[in-house]
């Protein structure tokens, strides 16, 4: 239970898009869109750049709770009819499986 540390920002971060997808929020909105393009160039950077991906790799969080906080993240911006967040969530979250299936063939 180490990990919850770990993953403290990416709940907070699940919980600010549950509030957006209740109230779309225009602040709110323009916060998420920046930290969805920080998290999108990341995860976009750590394909070209194997000493991003080792970095990220450290994380004691298991790796179903962040397909579990993307899953529903892309629900919910689904519910708020917001496709385009939706979308590049959804874009994340297939970066993210990618990654998983790529680190997890280097470890066997």
């Amino acid at each position: 239970m180490s990990w919850i540390k770990d993953a403290v920002v990416d709940v907070i971060i699940l919980l600010v898009i549950a509030t957006y997808a209740i109230t779309l929020n225009e602040i709110l909105q323009v916060v998420l869109w920046v930290y969805t393009g920080l998290l999108l160039i990341s995860k976009l950077l750590a394909f070209f750049m194997p000493s991003l991906q080792r970095r990220a790799n450290k994380s004691q969080v298991p790796e179903y709770i962040y397909h579990i906080i993307y899953a529903l993240t892309v629900g919910m911006l689904i519910f708020a009819q917001d496709f385009y967040f939706a979308g590049t969530w959804g874009i994340i979250w297939i970066f993210s499986l990618i990654q998983s299936i790529s680190s997890g063939k280097n470890k066997s």
